[in-house]
C-alpha cells in the first residue's frame, strides 16, 4: 500500500480549509471555488495569498524530504509569485492569516523563475494542522501534514491583460 496524499486549501477569517484542490488559480477573492475570470487581479495589484498544503493518510511508515517548487513555465512580464521561505526549524513554518491582497512581507522566496524540484523550498511534515508546532523533516503520525505552502501572485503595471501562462508547481516527497 501506499500513502495517499491530498492537497487542501485555507480560506477565510475561520481558516476554512477545503479538500481535494487540484490547482491554485490566484485571484481577486478569498476562495476556492470561484472561476479565475469572475475574479481577475488588475495590473498593479497582487492576488490574495493562497494557504494551501497536504495531507498523507493511508498506509506508509514515514513520510520525508519534501520539497516544494514553481517546476514548469514561465511567467510573463510583471508578474512575480511569492512563496514561503524553507523550512530549517519548526518556527520556520508560516501561521495562517486571512487571506488579504496586502503584500505578505513573510513570502520572502521568489518563486517567478522554473526550478529544479531538487532546489526548491524543504517542506516539513507534523501530526497536526499546518501551522500547529512539531514540525520536522520526517514524520512517522498517520495522518500527517505539510507546512503551509503558501503563494502569492504579485503585478505590476505592465503585467499583460487577460490569463497567465498554465505553470506547474510541484511538492515531492519520499515515502516509506
Amino acid at each position: 500500500m501506499a500513502a495517499t496524499f491530498q492537497w487542501y486549501e485555507s480560506n477565510g477569517a475561520g481558516e476554512t480549509p477545503t479538500a481535494d484542490r487540484t490547482e491554485v488559480n490566484w485571484k481577486n477573492i478569498d476562495d476556492s471555488t470561484t472561476a479565475y475570470s469572475s475574479s481577475p487581479i488588475t495590473a498593479g495589484n497582487n492576488s490574495y495569498e493562497k494557504w494551501q498544503y497536504g495531507k498523507f493518510s493511508g498506509t506508509f511508515n514515514q513520510i520525508s524530504n519534501g520539497r516544494y517548487a514553481h517546476t514548469a513555465t514561465a511567467f510573463g512580464t510583471g508578474l512575480t509569485l511569492k512563496g514561503q521561505p524553507s523550512m530549517t526549524v519548526d518556527a520556520d513554518r508560516l501561521a495562517y492569516a486571512t487571506p488579504s491582497t496586502t503584500t505578505n512581507a513573510s513570502l520572502t522566496v521568489d518563486m517567478t523563475a522554473v526550478t529544479a524540484i531538487g532546489s526548491g523550498q524543504v517542506v516539513w511534515f507534523g501530526a497536526t494542522a499546518p501551522a500547529t508546532s512539531g514540525k520536522a523533516a520526517s514524520m512517522t503520525t498517520n495522518p500527517c501534514y505539510t507546512n503551509y505552502l503558501t503563494t502569492q501572485l504579485q503585478t505590476t503595471g505592465s503585467a499583460a491583460a487577460g490569463d497567465t501562462a498554465q505553470v506547474t508547481l510541484t511538492h515531492r516527497y519520499d515515502e516509506n
